[in-house]
């Protein structure tokens, strides 16, 4: 007896959008992804370029994939599942106002990074309206140029030019100056050292950089990062600070008096940065905290002299 089978019924049965939540929620939990409900959704949502909320909204009202549609989606939780970072999945990463571009050989930002966004135009502490000429700033190690295109954008008065040596990253790191950058964003492609060579002593008002700061023995917990991020954007030495210290040095002589220098680390790095930065003939070094609490951010102001000053505690 040949059992037949109706397709377009079975078809409708599970390309439902409900069934496809509760099965790559499924999917996703079982391969060890904690936020499984979230990522399900937002997996749904960049595979079928609609919001998070519309997911929701036709799931309740019983809407159905087409069969394109559950292929993309399939084959973007297998990606996922395999612990392949959502960002790369999905082909970009939120960042302040900006999606950016991201994908292998690119370091992903992460949210806490919008603090250092934040605390750099913060310290600028000028008027972004003023008439006063234009001030000018790098971002080394720039990545995707998430930290250069959330100051120039943030500010307004501030022309930025993004560093970055890495071969892999610099196609995401073009495309994104090109989306985002409003003609205030430069790039750079090379090692950091020869950037600075050919910046006039004392031009620059900002340095700022999110830089390797993981020390060499210390291996991330999660499997995404240790497996899909570039080691040269985590890694600095046996205590995670050595390219801080020559960061220090090459800031000294390229910021103006009252410049201002500033890095994103790890919680326990503070006191040393704010050490570093003293060593290098910096002042008012301070440690800030992100949005979760955590000392995450250090900077410090270039002096007139180039004598170190005191070291300060960590402030909000």
């Amino acid at each position: 007896m040949t059992l037949r089978v109706n397709v377009r019924e079975t078809l409708s049965m599970i390309l439902h959008v409900d069934a496809q939540r509760k099965l790559v929620r499924e999917q996703l939990k079982a391969a060890g992804i904690a936020d499984s409900g979230v990522e399900a959704d937002l997996l749904l949502a960049g595979v079928l370029g609609i919001s998070r909320g519309e997911v929701q909204m036709r799931s309740l009202l019983g809407r159905e994939l087409s069969e394109m549609e559950a292929r993309e989606v399939g084959a973007a939780t297998a990606r996922r599942a395999r612990r392949e970072p959502l960002q790369h999945v999905l082909g970009v990463a939120p960042f302040l106002d900006m999606e950016l571009a991201v994908g292998p050989g690119v370091f992903v930002p992460r949210p806490e990074t919008e603090s250092l966004v934040t605390a750099a135009v913060a310290l600028l502490g000028q008027d972004p309206s003023s008439s006063v000429g234009q001030l000018t700033g790098i971002d080394v190690g720039s990545g995707s140029g998430a930290v250069a295109l959330g100051v120039a954008r943030a500010h307004g008065r501030i022309r930025m030019t993004a560093i970055e040596r890495s071969s892999a990253a610099w196609p995401w790191l073009r495309a994104n100056v090109e989306a985002f950058g409003d003609g205030h964003v430069d790039v750079f492609f090379g090692d950091a050292e020869r950037a600075f060579s050919v910046v006039p002593p004392g031009s620059l008002d900002l340095v700022v950089s999110n830089p390797p700061y993981v020390p060499a023995a210390n291996r991330p917990e999660s499997r995404e990062v240790w497996r899909h991020d570039p080691e040269e954007a985590l890694y600095s030495g046996v205590d995670g600070l050595d390219f801080i210290r020559e960061l220090a040095t090459w800031s000294s002589a390229a910021l103006a008096r009252g410049g201002v220098l500033i890095v994103e680390h790890e919680d326990s790095q503070g006191a040393e940065i704010r050490q570093i930065f003293a060593d290098a003939g910096f002042i008012d070094a301070a440690t800030r905290q992100d949005l979760t609490g955590r000392d995450r951010l250090t900077s410090a102001v270039r002096s007139a002299s180039g004598e170190g000053g005191c070291d300060q505690p960590t402030i909000m």
